[in-house]
């Protein structure tokens, strides 16, 4: 028995993975709703940079809500079993990119929930290896 099979046995760890799971999905499909047609993320002034940024975000018009509908859908796939694995692998740059974000833009206290995200969705995408890792361990021909 594996190392990871050991720990998927474990009472807590399947807590923490479930706590995970649903957390980031809710988190996503909240988030996702708030970048639809006519909802402004934020109500910041354009003269702070965050509020700059999103206001920015909001007035690309369409690239602006098709990331919400990806946050949406991502965040609808996570609860069923089927589609876990790839959501949290589509998951995972969208995290990264909002986690960059808040660093770059100083938001307080952001950069500290946005990393656990990163941590959330990094323990996701390692609970389902065994579904993916034949693409790590044989030679591509």
């Amino acid at each position: 028995m594996d190392p990871l099979d050991r720990i998927k046995r474990n009472k807590a760890f399947i807590f923490l993975y479930w706590c995970a799971r649903i957390g980031m999905g809710i988190t996503f499909i909240i988030s996702g709703i708030r970048k639809l047609p006519g909802i402004k993320f934020t109500t910041l002034p354009i003269d702070n940079p965050v509020g700059a940024y999103f206001n920015a975000m909001y007035e690309t018009g369409f690239y602006w809500n098709a990331i919400g509908y990806i946050q949406i859908i991502i965040g609808v796939l996570l609860f069923f079993n089927r589609f876990v694995v790839i959501s949290s692998i589509l998951m995972m740059p969208v995290v990264i990119n909002i986690f960059l974000i808040s660093i770059a833009l100083y938001m307080q206290g952001t950069p500290i929930i946005t990393s656990a995200m990163v941590l959330g969705n990094t323990f996701l995408i390692t609970w389902h290896f065994k579904n993916y890792r034949s693409l790590f361990l044989r030679p591509i021909d």
